[in-house]
């Protein structure tokens, strides 16, 4: 490469460096928002309850401590705003498809509001009674057990300043310095232990992942040698069944005494040869997802790849369950482009696809899926459109979260299928977007970003 070259190739660089920057933050609050997203679903199940329990919870207490056991502040007003904020979480099963996709903002907007803002509030407007000591301390520990640590940091850190300020509004008590500081290392320790139990619960979910992986890895290689022979055993059936029928015919010729065997029943042998090495080939492909998708992605090589030679390689590989199924799949815009990557990880990310495009439009009985390669000025990328029944607007946005489940999700299997794409292409300095509108298209697009690109 040559001096102008090189600076043109640095001015390039340069230039893109803000859209690099712009890419990265997007992929940190993607993966920000899947935490908060998977936290939020394992907790849907509980959170009718946790609605009822802060719309009748709120005015109750409200009786408690301004009644039975009086203290110096409280609020009906903002009790009954708590109630209110958790009326839908209490309705949540009415929640229509549209609305469910804001679910996990509105269910972390509640649990602010309740744990770390109401009640560090209370606490510094009844400057500091034990009552509300021990309040705090109980929320605390209440929003260990519902948040992640990251989760648990923000929504912690956000509620205190928000309490903090609106104390510093209306003060009903002066701050009761000496009680807040022997509460200090208390409230220290349970955010200590907090995270470190919230560590402990990443890693048991790790865990989890790596057994299931292992599994799939020995599942896998066990399958790998009654597949082969199989495969072995069809061969030799379809080599030497031709003779055998040939030896029929002239058995039948020379009158011996011989079964009846029809052509018809000679053809059905034949297809059904056909169909058990189709199964055999489907079988060991989807083997090679599994294994490619539980190798660490980290260690495969990467070289100059041609987008559309792994397009047409994908196509050429993938084991169609029968010729209407493959006549369903086209190619449409060819333009090809070099990108540095892996050709075996391309490969296997359009098996995904190509595999959930073809499950879910033969499901919905309509659809075609064209595949194609743009690089143009909307930049280089690969496309994967199909006509089918599209995704619900609840599920697009989590569709590439691991292990995630709907019943109408898109993807199949045990959800982790598009979440290694996302990671695949991650690796790959490629990102992939999804649109779709339910009822009458889904588009995966795979984009290059130029300033990764090498030159030759």
């Amino acid at each position: 490469m040559n001096t102008s070259e090189a600076i043109h190739t640095a001015s390039r660089r340069l230039h893109g460096m803000p859209r690099l920057v712009w890419w990265q933050l997007k992929r940190v609050w993607r993966r920000f928002e899947t935490t908060i997203f998977t936290r939020a679903r394992y907790s849907e199940p509980k959170m009718r309850w946790m609605g009822a329990l802060g719309v009748f919870g709120f005015p109750t207490y409200y009786f408690v401590w301004a009644k039975l056991l009086p203290q110096p502040y409280e609020s009906l007003g903002l009790r009954l705003f708590g109630s209110l904020l958790f009326l839908p979480l209490m309705l949540v099963s009415l929640w229509p498809s549209r609305l469910r996709a804001w679910l996990p903002l509105y269910w972390y907007l509640a649990m602010t509001f309740a744990l770390p803002f109401f009640f560090s509030y209370m606490l510094l407007q009844n400057g500091g009674t034990v009552a509300w000591l021990l309040s705090h301390l109980i929320s605390v520990f209440l929003m260990v057990m519902l948040f992640d640590m990251g989760s648990f940091i923000v929504t912690g850190l956000i509620g205190t300043l928000l309490a903090v300020f609106a104390y510093m509004l209306a003060p009903a008590q002066p701050i009761a310095s000496a009680a807040l500081l022997a509460y200090s290392p208390v409230w220290a320790f349970a955010i200590i232990s907090g995270s470190v139990f919230s560590i402990s619960h990443s890693m048991s979910n790790q865990a989890r992942i790596d057994a299931i992986i292992a599994a799939t890895n020995n599942i896998a290689h066990e399958l790998r040698t009654p597949l082969a022979s199989v495969r072995i055993a069809t061969q030799a059936v379809d080599r030497f069944l031709p003779l055998l029928a040939d030896s029929h015919r002239r058995a039948v010729e020379a009158r011996l005494d011989v079964p009846e065997l029809r052509e018809s029943q000679l053809a059905r042998l034949s297809k059904a040869m056909e169909t058990i090495g189709r199964e055999v080939e489907h079988a060991n492909t989807v083997i090679d997802m599994l294994l490619v998708a539980a190798r660490p992605i980290g260690n495969v090589q990467v070289e100059n790849v041609s987008a559309l030679e792994c397009l047409h390689e994908a196509l050429e590989r993938y084991p169609f369950g029968s010729q209407h199924e493959r006549s369903r799949v086209s190619i449409g815009t060819a333009e090809d482009f070099q990108f540095v990557g892996s050709r075996l990880l391309l490969v296997h990310v359009l098996f995904n696809l190509i595999k959930n495009a073809l499950f879910h439009t033969g499901r919905a009985g309509k659809g075609s899926i064209v595949l194609s390669v743009h690089a143009d000025a909307g930049g280089q990328r690969v496309v994967c459109h199909d006509s089918g029944p599209g995704i619900p607007p609840d599920v697009l946005q989590h569709i590439f979260e691991r292990f995630y489940s709907s019943a109408t999700d898109y993807s199949t299997g045990l959800g982790v299928g598009l979440s290694f794409v996302r990671l695949a292409l991650e690796r790959m300095g490629a990102t992939i977007i999804c649109r779709s509108t339910y009822g009458e298209f889904t588009e995966f697009t795979i984009v290059f970003p130029d300033l990764l690109r090498r030159d030759n």
